[in-house]
């Protein structure tokens, strides 16, 4: 049963911040009241003693608890002074009646002003309440050790009082930022994937359908030529089903090489004519991965954005740069892309290795231009 609880791979919800401190809060609060309780009523002084004792106990724990325990407490006009007003008033007027019987509660103020008042007041008035603890004392006659003893339990218990809600706003800050993060990475995902998914089911997708017209328009009179082309159909089928399994992998890296020649025999089919030219030593990943996916994606726009009979792309290594280049003609007055989103994925994944991309289109011609470092 235990196994079946919390099963692997999940991860158990813990108890909220909020709801955690309030229940350390409420014992730590019980413990604090029911020693006052009992040390005044050692005292003995009567049935009324103990009515008001127990009554005004009640009263402190349960401002202590529905205010002063709270993360988000905060001296606000009216509600925070009224409940600081009365706070005091419980802590200090008993002291008229039990004397230092009564300083434990002190413990109580002092943490609660340091959660409300701006940082130099509350220090300022959490010293004055912790001195006048021990001050209590000395009045009383008593000697240092018990003063001492008193402002080691007032400073103590105001401080754990104060540390629980400030411990619970930072975990509920720290919360808030973990689920931000969830929900920045989630979108950083998604973003991932439509983007590779744009790029590599739009270069499928393209040459699929130029080379299912081609095929068409073959089969009546060159059986033969169609069928090749079918089965060339069924390749590139084949390898964007395995670019979009990698694509929910998040592991995707393409091969410079193998993507222009696919590239050339795509824009061959579309009766585009295709000047190549290749001058570079090995590629390294990303940048590798980088270039073939610009050139896919600029293909696509090739064959989807213009009436191109002529492409040129040259891919050249100077020193530590990489430059790709393509140019074809017949380009569209109109963008070539409409939604944009092919000339911006090509620009955010070239950005990201520092690189650097420009698009142009001028007298008919479209110019890409992509410089990566290596």
């Amino acid at each position: 049963m235990a196994a079946l609880a919390h099963p692997p791979g999940t991860v158990r919800v813990s108890m909220p911040p909020a709801r955690r401190t309030m229940r350390t809060s409420l014992v730590i609060v019980s413990g604090l009241s029911l020693i006052e309780v009992v040390h005044v009523l050692l005292l003995g002084r009567g049935t009324t003693h103990s009515a008001v004792v127990v009554t005004v106990i009640g009263a402190l724990a349960a401002i202590q608890l529905s205010y002063f325990s709270r993360p988000s407490a905060r001296l606000e006009f009216p509600t925070g002074h009224l409940a600081l007003t009365v706070h005091a008033l419980l802590v200090f007027l008993p002291m008229l009646l039990f004397g230092h019987t009564w300083i434990a509660a002190t413990g109580f103020l002092a943490g609660s002003v340091l959660l409300v008042l701006p940082r130099t007041a509350g220090w300022t008035a959490f010293t004055a309440i912790v001195i006048a603890a021990g001050g209590v004392h000395i009045s009383a006659g008593h000697d240092l050790t018990a003063a001492s003893l008193s402002i080691v339990t007032t400073a103590m218990a105001g401080l754990v009082l104060h540390g629980l809600p400030w411990l619970a706003a930072l975990a509920v800050k720290v919360d808030a930022t973990r689920s931000d993060l969830a929900d920045r990475a989630v979108a950083e995902e998604r973003i991932r994937v439509s983007r590779d998914l744009h790029d590599l089911l739009g270069y499928g997708l393209s040459a699929i359908k130029l080379k299912s017209e081609l095929s068409h328009r073959l089969l009546p009179d060159h059986p033969d030529q169609a069928r090749e082309t079918l089965g060339e159909i069924l390749d590139i089928t084949r390898h964007t089903l395995v670019d979009v399994r990698s694509v929910a992998l998040g592991y995707r890296l393409l091969s410079v090489e193998e993507t222009f020649c696919s590239a050339k025999a795509v824009l061959t089919s579309a009766n585009i004519t295709v000047n190549m030219e290749l001058d570079h030593g090995e590629i390294p990943e990303p940048a590798a991965t980088v270039l073939a996916t610009v050139l896919r994606e600029s293909v696509t726009n090739v064959l989807r954005h213009s009436r191109a009979e002529h492409c040129e792309i040259s891919l050249r290594q100077k020193e530590d740069l990489i430059e790709l280049q393509i140019m074809n003609d017949g380009a569209d007055e109109s963008p070539c892309d409409p939604s944009g989103s092919g000339v911006r994925n090509m620009t955010e994944r070239v950005d990201e290795i520092g690189g650097s991309f420009t698009s142009r289109r001028e007298s008919g011609r479209f110019h890409l231009h992509a410089q990566i470092p290596l």
